[in-house]
């Protein structure tokens, strides 16, 4: 229940809506007004996108089940809320599964093109990994603020290590 109190510009508004017994005169007769099919009344909406408006009032319709059903003006009385969000997501989604496959496309044929220009760049067994692994953690060291391995142990007194690695 709500217990705030309206404006009377707000009861206005409300009489101005509700008193429109159908989807179509609701939605051309008043441009701040949408339609709820289920409880079949006209209700004010003056959200800016109005299809949007179940996001930001959960009460918009006066049952709960059918907020995401309204009708609003630049969407019609034969399209809700929960249709245009399917569909706007599914063109979303749709065009950003083609962008992957396009870009795996893409990337496929760069590998290929550069294996052809360099074979056997693939055979990972071929690369000294003992080198990469030093200059690995070089850089690791260096964005730690350390110098080397020697370094460290000058630093805390210690001359040689105990045990030989």
């Amino acid at each position: 229940m709500n217990t705030t109190l309206a404006s009377p510009a707000d009861d206005e508004h409300l009489l101005r809506c509700w008193r429109i017994q159908n989807c179509k005169d609701c939605l051309t007769q008043q441009p701040d007004c949408s339609w709820c099919p289920f409880s079949w009344t006209c209700v004010p909406n003056s959200n800016r996108v109005p299809f949007l408006a179940p996001a930001r009032d959960g009460n918009v319709c006066p049952h709960w089940a059918e907020r995401w059903e309204i009708r609003t003006r630049p969407l019609g009385c034969q399209v809700s809320t929960i249709t245009t969000l399917t569909s706007l997501v599914s063109i979303a989604s749709t065009l950003v599964f083609v962008l992957l496959v396009t870009l795996a496309v893409f990337g496929i044929k760069k590998v290929r093109a550069y294996g052809k220009a360099h074979p056997g760049w693939w055979r990972i067994w071929r690369y000294n990994w003992r080198r990469w692994g030093l200059s690995w953690q070089e850089w690791f060291r260096a964005r730690l603020g350390r110098k080397n391995h020697a370094g460290d142990r000058e630093a805390n007194g210690e001359q040689e290590p105990l045990l030989r690695s």
